[in-house]
């Protein structure tokens, strides 16, 4: 006889006699079977609480898609490390669910973590416009990962499916080309996400935005919109690319002499409106700095930019014809970037330019917030040199890419939709962006202000905040190799607290067979001033010794990180409270026989 099986005796004790006659289905549950409703799942995994960093994920059932994977530049406070990527620890859990990965457009903060994050994702296919995918590319050769990722070339208004979700890309202006926003039907409903945009009626590149389709989708009943909040605060809309290159224009015909242009290596629409006025004033462009020549290497390459054979030449294999005071130089260096073109012509540095009175400077861009300090400290150094720094508030030589207030209500009012999350800012952009939705006239109760790593469930038309997030650890590179460098958050405290009071390091040789302290030395750097040292040093020996053979009492033996441990802990209470100070405690323990 068959053994019965749990399910067997659970239907034997519970099932209702023939006289009987109930619906057995609606009295009796299946204990056995698990009731769990698929519910869509946004899961934000960063771009929100900051700029950049961007990536999101779209759940449903076994299917999951993820949104941009950008990457973020350090605070000041965080010593050393030179990028912030997204923590990708759930999707890494998940990844046999993982249909394809979807990128709005190629600036850094939307594509910049792909390279660190592409080998712990097994080949992920990425999708998205014909330069992004040429600009995501170029990252993939050059950390020699292009065979570990398949990129797929997708074409605005074309649908096509991954998983249970249909997508279709619909173009957005912004100050790269082939900028998308992305509408995703879902089995809950139709998902916007504006990805970053502003409406420019006289865009550099002559592509308008789709702004009909955005109607369209209007009309759809969009369940949920995720928008754009950089310029929340900002009045009006966003001046148009068309003025910033009429100022730009009227520059190049009057400069007098040589010229330097320092712009963001992405502006490749303006980069063509700087070309068709050097064409007609006969100058001849130079450009200088890797990320430069490479974006514009792809942008010719794929038709972006246009310009006759020979107008446009790299600066380090041509430096003398740039002493022509026809030479028009484009160059890296926007942002104070200590290794830049521009930095290092400023400072005298540079082996192909050296600057004169007669060269006159355009900063064509805008202060990222925190590099202020650093682009000031090099203007202040140009003006020195040269006969004429422009900037954009001289003249407007520079719009933002992303919609100010009216260009973020035009949004809300064509996709018209029942939810709303504003995405892309730090908190207070996104504040204010919620405040322009309430006017607007979606209801307080359907707008959420979400973190990272929160997920945000949407099923039967309704949507509310899951109890449980995800891991959004900070995960820091310190290095540009071609695999992720995590840097832990001790390890920069470590390096705040020495570069703000200094470090102490305390030398302990111990007896390699029994517990018994054989020497000990103290030394500082950088922490208190030099007539000090001695006497504090001393005092600390003396406290070292003491609490050491404190420790020892009574043991057998010597547990080294369990003797460190004590000592660094110790140490730090009896410093901080005698110095007021708290400089990097480092004990360091050898044994001798």
């Amino acid at each position: 006889m068959e053994k019965k099986t749990k399910l067997d005796a659970w239907f034997q004790k519970n099932t209702v006699h023939s006289t009987e006659k109930t619906n057995f289905k609606k009295k009796f549950k299946n204990p056995f079977h698990s009731n769990n409703e698929k519910k869509l799942k946004l899961v934000f995994l960063g771009g929100l609480d900051e700029i950049g960093k961007n990536m999101m994920l779209l759940e449903y059932g076994n299917d999951i898609i993820a949104l941009d994977m950008g990457l973020k530049f350090p605070e000041e406070d965080m010593l050393g490390v030179d990028y912030i990527v997204p923590d990708t620890s759930y999707l890494e859990r998940n990844l046999n669910k993982l249909k394809g990965i979807l990128i709005t457009h190629g600036h850094l903060d939307h594509i910049g973590a792909i390279t660190y994050l592409t080998p712990k994702l097994k080949n992920p296919t990425y999708y998205s416009l014909k330069l992004t995918n040429g600009l995501i590319g170029k990252h993939l050769k050059e950390h020699k990962m292009e065979k570990l990722a398949k990129l797929v070339n997708v074409k605005p208004k074309e649908t096509f499916k991954l998983g249970v979700f249909k997508i279709t890309y619909f173009r957005v202006n912004h100050s790269i080309p082939d900028s998308c926003g992305i509408a995703i039907e879902t089995p809950e409903g139709l998902i916007v996400h504006t990805g970053d945009f502003k409406f420019d009626f006289t865009p550099s590149d002559g592509v308008m935005a789709d702004v009909d389709y955005m109607k369209q989708l209007g009309d759809k009943k969009v369940l949920l919109l995720m928008s754009d909040s950089t310029n929340s605060i900002k009045e009006g809309h966003t001046m148009s690319e068309k003025v910033v290159g009429d100022e730009l224009d009227k520059i190049i015909r009057s400069a007098p002499d040589r010229l330097i242009i320092s712009c963001f290596s992405s502006v490749i629409g303006r980069m063509q409106q700087i070309i068709e006025s050097a064409k007609d004033t006969k100058k001849k462009i130079f450009i200088s700095g890797r990320s430069l020549v490479n974006n514009v290497k792809i942008a010719t390459k794929l038709g972006y930019l246009k310009y006759p054979q020979g107008m446009i030449v790299e600066l380090r294999s041509n430096s003398k014809a740039a002493q022509s005071k026809n030479a028009l130089i484009l160059t890296t260096g926007s942002q104070g970037e200590s290794l830049s073109g521009l930095t290092r012509m400023a400072m005298g540095e540079h082996r192909q330019i050296k600057l004169t009175k007669k060269d006159t400077i355009v900063y064509s861009s805008s202060p990222i917030i925190g590099n202020e300090r650093a682009i000031n400290a090099v203007i202040n150094v140009l003006i020195r040199k040269v006969a004429n720094v422009i900037t954009n508030k001289h003249m407007d030589i520079h719009t933002s890419g992303h919609g100010n207030i009216e260009d973020l209500k035009m949004m809300i009012n064509f996709i018209k939709p029942k939810f709303f999350v504003p995405v892309h800012g730090e908190y207070y952009h996104r504040f204010y962006h919620k405040k322009l939705a309430l006017e607007e006239g979606i209801p307080n109760e359907n707008i959420f202000l979400l973190e990272n790593g929160k997920v945000l469930e949407v099923s039967k038309g309704k949507a509310e905040i899951a109890k449980k997030p995800v891991p959004t650890n900070y995960i820091m590179v310190d290095n540009q190799a071609p695999k992720l460098c995590g840097v832990a958050m001790d390890i920069v405290s470590e390096r705040q607290a020495m570069s703000l009071n200094g470090m102490i390091l305390i030398n302990v040789v111990m007896d390699a067979k029994r517990p018994v302290l054989k020497a000990l030395s103290i030394c500082s750097n950088g922490f208190i001033y030099m007539r000090q040292t001695q006497t504090v040093l001393r005092d600390l020996e003396t406290e070292s010794k003491k609490l050491i053979n404190m420790h020892l009492k009574n043991r057998k033996r010597v547990n080294k990180p369990e003797l460190e441990g004590f000592l660094k802990s110790a140490l730090d209470r009896v410093v901080t409270r005698n110095l007021q100070r708290r400089p990097l405690v480092v004990p360091n323990i050898m044994f001798v026989n």
